[in-house]
């Protein structure tokens, strides 16, 4: 999997990464290392380790466990004095409505498991996926997230301390909305074992986190590809 994002959420740098992505699963146990994988299933891949509690044709409901890796403070020259975002293991609760016609309706929460500043978030989003041919589906969606205190304090926040060490201005956020997107995708069936998927999504930072001195930029994008095979 390639993309092309921000360094961090408010970064105005953007970084190239590519990663191995897996995903499997075994009746409503599953397993990935990235959400939005490529797959033929009509269901959502979601990252971490997942069970599905409700499996119906028009209501999915899921909790995961996850590895969250926070935020390093080398991960950019603009945290340069800014503490990092210890790693931690986040737990995730998601339900997804289908609507008909292709469109479907998603919410999710997920909370910092090990208490290291991670908080909660609450994310919502809407979403429609169009067949074009045998071969080729398109994707279009838009999403809303908030945070708790917490979070936006460890991801926005600057201490008396990280002020002294970095030259921003002491900034202390409360809960409120983080951010908001639109995203689009294509997947294309080459084989029945081969298949390849790109997007790309366009976004704003959002309440407490744009007035952050740590937000370079409120206007965020990023690309992305895969290709994926079946065994």
């Amino acid at each position: 999997m390639t993309s092309l994002s921000p360094e961090y959420s408010g970064g105005s740098r953007r970084t190239l990464s590519v990663v191995p992505g897996f995903y499997l699963r075994y009746g409503r146990l599953s397993v990935s290392n990235a959400s939005s994988f490529v797959t033929r299933r009509s269901d959502d891949v979601f990252r971490g380790l997942g069970l599905d509690l409700v499996q119906r044709e028009s209501l999915r409901f899921n909790i995961a466990l996850r590895f969250d890796r926070g935020r390093r403070s080398a991960d950019s020259a603009a945290l340069a004095g800014i503490e990092n975002v210890r790693q931690t293991i986040r737990a995730r609760a998601s339900a997804t409505w289908q609507l008909g016609h292709g469109w479907k309706v998603a919410s999710g929460w997920t909370i910092d498991l090990l208490g290291r500043g991670g908080g909660q978030v609450l994310d919502f989003g809407i979403g429609h996926d169009r067949r074009w041919s045998e071969r080729v589906t398109w994707n279009v969606g838009v999403g809303l997230s908030a945070a708790d205190g917490r979070y936006m304090r460890s991801y926005y926040g600057v201490t008396p301390s990280e002020s002294i060490a970095s030259g921003y201005p002491v900034y202390t956020p409360g809960a409120g909305l983080k951010d908001a997107s639109v995203g689009t995708s294509w997947r294309m069936e080459i084989d029945p074992r081969w298949s390849a998927s790109w997007g790309g999504s366009i976004g704003r930072v959002l309440g407490p986190a744009a007035s952050s001195p740590l937000t370079q930029s409120t206007r965020q994008w990023s690309l992305n590809g895969a290709i994926g095979w079946r065994f």
